[in-house]
């Protein structure tokens, strides 16, 4: 890819790559970018080409290749092909990304309009939607501080999870439950598992203070003769208040339902980063490094692990913790300018269990939190009403696609048995697709058992005896009693 995006940019003989080429032009002068064999070329007499005015300074500010907005580009549009920002935006995205170009190398660039809409599900929140063109910038800057970011991460031991290749829910789980066997000596000690988070986390965090250290690490960690273009666009983003530049996707009425500290419209300027923006993501997860930092090598806690602002440390005793928690309470105060959720502190034994990032750890096994459980019934059913009014076949490959991701959470945790609520809600959907001819006919239509809820025992025992004789049977409660 990067061969191919070098075509855009000319340099003429005896031009040092990488180096953008100050034209002699007059400022009435526009710019032409030839996408053929990438010459640049002024609306000069010479030059016949029709092309969009643009007032030219001569001053360029920031000096950096064409190329690498457009592989920024690439490397946003990936695995978002088919969504709808994605197509509208390259319809045209080759002029689309020279003007953003133009507008970074001259110090210009101004984010777009975002998008804001309410989650309702598992709580109410806000979640910003930046512009196409910005989310190409914020990966430009993605591309840049990810690899200084990992190598901070990898010297911390690894304990930050969240938003990080190769970690994740699942290795968060893993490594609390071993953090568990080790101190416990494989369940032969004593153990306690102190568990908080960062209160408002993400509307809490002071721009000016993630601001300021940022460019500390940048400049002390960077190597890229870009540097200066990074830190112009990370104080840009970093400072952009998306919430008086927006587009609202939900009633105005569902932020009545959202508490005041959960929203950038009642947020200081200087407080808070859009929850959905990639930049966010990195921005926390750095802020949040400072405080691992200081519980592994200032109060000696090893047994630590992180996950956005979910957080468990593992101790011998409750006595080792208890006495330190103002200390954890009071960094975060006054480094920080963040402070413990003091509604969500848990310490309790390691035999009692712990829920952490949709799994429930116990002594020896790992399982499901009742939350994804419910999750999973919740997509089912959505799925089983949308087949019932007869539109199945739109939706059947984000069904499969939904479905999967949920088995390929679960084959991780618990025993490998059905349940048999959730086989009555896919048996329901099997009848559903049978009914509007979405089965192939080559495939054996089932059997159906109707069962008043009275007999719904005697009911499966029935379909298991006829499902042991190979025969195709599914459940289904009668509608009168449903």
């Amino acid at each position: 890819m990067s061969e191919q995006l070098e075509l855009f940019i000319g340099h003429p003989p005896g031009d040092e790559p990488g180096k953008t080429k100050i034209a002699d032009a007059t400022a009435s002068s526009s710019w032409n970018v030839n996408f053929n064999n990438g010459n640049v070329n002024t609306n000069n007499r010479q030059n016949a080409n029709r092309v969009r005015p643009l007032a030219a300074t001569g001053n360029i500010i920031y000096d950096i290749l064409l190329s690498s907005i457009f592989e920024a580009s690439e490397d946003c549009a990936r695995q978002k092909r088919t969504s709808t920002d994605c197509v509208e935006f390259y319809n045209d995205y080759q002029s689309a990304l020279v003007r953003l170009w133009y507008s970074i190398i001259y110090g210009e660039y101004v984010p777009d309009f975002s998008k804001v809409f309410i989650r309702t599900y598992p709580v109410y929140r806000e979640v910003f939607a930046a512009a196409f063109i910005d989310r190409v910038v914020h990966h430009w800057i993605a591309l840049r501080i990810e690899p200084i970011l990992e190598e901070r991460f990898r010297e911390q031991g690894n304990v930050s999870k969240n938003c990080r290749k190769g970690e994740g829910c699942l290795s968060a789980v893993h490594y609390l439950n071993n953090m568990i066997v080790e101190v416990s000596e494989n369940y032969t000690a004593d153990a306690y598992i102190f568990k908080d988070d960062l209160f408002s986390f993400f509307m809490s965090i002071s721009k000016s203070l993630v601001w300021e250290m940022l460019n500390i690490f940048v400049r002390d960690n960077y190597k890229g003769d870009d540097i200066e273009c990074l830190l112009y666009l990370l104080a840009v983003t970093i400072f952009h208040c998306p919430q008086n530049k927006c587009i609202r996707r939900s009633p105005v009425s569902m932020w009545d339902k959202l508490p005041s500290n959960k929203s950038l419209f009642h947020n200081d300027p200087d407080r808070g980063v859009a929850i959905g923006n990639l930049p966010s993501q990195l921005i926390a997860n750095f802020l949040a490094s400072v405080y691992d930092y200081f519980v592994m090598e200032i109060l000696g806690f090893i047994y630590y692990v992180r996950f956005v602002d979910d957080f468990c440390i593992v101790v011998k005793s409750p006595e080792e913790i208890l006495s330190k928690v103002h200390l954890l309470d009071g960094f975060l105060k006054e480094q920080l300018l963040l402070r413990l959720h003091p509604r969500k502190l848990y310490l309790q034994h390691y035999k009692k269990g712990v829920l952490f990032v949709g799994a429930f750890i116990l002594p020896g096994r790992i399982y499901v939190s009742n939350r994804v459980v419910g999750n999973t019934y919740n997509a089912v059913r959505k799925f089983n009403r949308i087949a019932e009014n007869g539109f199945a076949e739109a939706y059947v490959e984000k069904f499969v696609s939904t479905m999967n991701s949920y088995y390929g959470l679960m084959k991780h945790f618990g025993k490998p048995a059905a349940s048999i609520g959730f086989a009555l809600e896919v048996d329901n959907l099997l009848l559903a697709l049978s009914s509007q001819k979405l089965i192939s006919e080559k495939e054996e239509k089932p059997e159906v058992i109707e069962y008043e809820p009275q007999n719904r025992t005697e009911a499966i025992k029935e379909a298991q005896k006829l499902r042991a004789e190979g025969r195709c049977v599914a459940l289904r409660l009668k509608k009168e009693a449903r």
